[in-house]
């Protein structure tokens, strides 16, 4: 299925009024659910996804979609991957970093990326094959200095704990790399692509909060490990995204455990 540019621009448009009313939402007060540790949902999530999958299932009506709280629904041609809010506890609790983040997805390849974070007044946007953009202006990533690399990161509760504190020990004490985590990886992956990290590594990651900043980041030029494989797409799987120098610094490291 081809998204033409007036399609593209109503959907970004469309992307961009429902983060506005996500806002509203909050800012009215919200009713917060326990879906696990760390883990929650709030009615703005719910709301968000529903408008988005009622927006597209209007305009590309054989498409699928795969939601963080609404699950899969096939379709004919590609499908839809969708994270309502990424960072639900930083929008819940009134901090900017959070994003909704819709992905295009057709036979395990990536074709549409858009990550829009509302409090930040950052829309991103990618096409596979036409580059990647913030706020309508190019994005391409550039390597640091090897004293300034800052790397992303975030901990999955489903890999041990250790895992996360030996990598936090290596990146410290043997690379002298400064790190932060900030709770919403689509997005960080997004400031991968944007220059405000160096690069970003989770020991898993669904794929509704992986695809669009995947794509985003791919067509800025940073480098990544194979996120759909082993069926990634419907199970999540590791991500690492970085510049080329940093990738290159950290892959004898990562390649010990099998990223």
């Amino acid at each position: 299925m081809h998204i033409d540019a007036s399609s593209l621009q109503k959907l970004s448009d469309t992307i961009v009024e429902i983060g506005q009313q996500a806002q509203v939402m909050r800012d009215n007060g919200l009713s917060v659910t326990t879906k696990a540790d760390q883990d929650f949902v709030s009615q703005a999530d719910v709301f968000v996804e529903k408008a988005i999958q009622t927006y597209l299932a209007m305009e590309f009506p054989n498409s699928g979609f795969l939601g963080e709280e609404g699950g899969l629904k096939e379709g004919k041609d590609g499908i839809w991957v969708i994270d309502p809010i990424d960072g639900t506890t930083n929008f819940t609790l009134g901090m900017d970093y959070w994003c909704i983040s819709v992905a295009y997805v057709v036979k395990d390849v990536i074709q549409l990326g858009i990550v829009y974070a509302p409090d930040r007044d950052e829309f991103f946007l990618a096409q596979k094959g036409q580059g990647a953009t913030l706020n309508g202006k190019a994005l391409k990533v550039v390597d640091p200095l090897p004293e300034r690399v800052v790397l992303g990161l975030g901990r999955s509760n489903r890999y041990p704990l250790n895992d996360y504190l030996t990598l936090l020990e290596h990146l410290i004490v043997e690379e002298n790399i400064e790190y932060r985590r900030f709770g919403a990886g689509a997005l960080m992956l997004c400031h991968v692509a944007s220059g405000q990290i160096h690069g970003y590594f989770e020991a898993h990651l669904n794929s509704w909060d992986a695809l669009a900043g995947l794509l985003i980041c791919h067509e800025a030029g940073a480098l990544s490990n194979d996120f759909m494989a082993n069926n990634g797409l419907y199970q999540g799987n590791s991500i690492w995204v970085a510049t080329r120098s940093v990738w290159q610094r950290l892959a004898p490291y990562l390649s010990k455990k099998g990223i």
